[in-house]
């Protein structure tokens, strides 16, 4: 029988099994888009409230309906915080939510249905705010974009989607030190991060490898230049150890110096 990662690496190859009958392609699509419910935990001890997020909501968005469902919170500063990680007004809830659903789906190995998965977030009550700080969030505000990392990065020469999720997969489940199952991960983003990190050094593996390459055809070009420039000079180079030299005058009247004869024969 296999394992439980032996199962949870068999997943991850297997092809996308085909369509049952009454199952139109669309169906991922709209489960992406539908609302999300999302729990909201107040650090001041205030009951739980649950909040539905609509695809275009910004966290903005939820904090003026924290305010109209909480009427003791109208003038006092929210801060949603998750992980350790403080969301911006900018940052657009509904994306975020289904990313996070789909990082703990694969943290989990298992086949867990969205609406199963718990998505509560912190919520830091603040003194009360100023008229400045009002101004600031009324004001209109754009979609955060956030940097692109790993295999993301193909889709701006081309690759689609399902192109990326496809490297994504064979990447994560062909790996022989089976780095991602054999680390605990505390969170789903200290895992969604790690695989990242690697997609990373993969990818700047590849371009160091072809700066190597040509590092090494610079090099073998230069050989070949000194082989060619040696080449030619070499059968003139004898010449230069076959002049005689003269030797040294020693008379006043500049008569040269006749050299003893060698009187050893061999």
């Amino acid at each position: 029988m296999l394992s439980e990662k032996a199962k949870g690496k068999q997943r991850a190859i297997d092809p996308t099994p085909d369509l049952v009958e009454g199952q139109t392609s669309d169906a991922p699509a709209e489960s992406k888009d539908r609302p999300r419910d999302l729990v909201i935990r107040f650090t001041e001890g205030s009951p739980d409230l649950t909040i539905s997020v609509n695809k275009s909501d910004f966290v903005r968005d939820v904090k003026h309906r924290i305010r109209a469902s909480r009427p003791e919170l109208q003038n006092r500063r929210l801060r949603f915080i998750h992980s350790g990680r403080l969301l911006t007004d900018g940052t657009l809830l509904h994306s975020w939510l289904v990313s996070l659903e789909e990082r703990q789906q694969r943290a989990k190995h298992d086949d867990v249905a969205s609406h199963e998965i718990l998505k509560w977030i912190h919520c830091s009550v603040g003194p009360v705010i100023d008229s400045k700080e009002q101004e600031a969030e009324d004001r209109p505000l754009q979609p955060q974009i956030q940097p692109v990392r790993g295999f993301d990065r193909l889709a701006s020469i081309g690759f689609s989607p399902e192109d990326i999720e496809n490297f994504r997969r064979q990447f994560h489940s062909q790996s022989s030190s089976d780095y991602l199952d054999s680390r605990d991960f505390e969170t789903e983003e200290e895992y969604d991060e790690h695989a990242r990190a690697l997609e990373e050094q993969w990818i700047d593996s590849l371009d160091n490898a072809g700066s190597a390459t040509l590092s090494q055809s610079s090099t073998s070009s230069t050989s070949v230049l000194q082989g060619i420039v040696t080449g030619f000079f070499f059968p003139i180079l004898p010449l230069f150890f076959m002049q005689s030299q003269k030797p040294p005058v020693f008379w006043e009247d500049g008569q040269e110096h006749e050299p003893t004869p060698n009187v050893i024969f061999s």
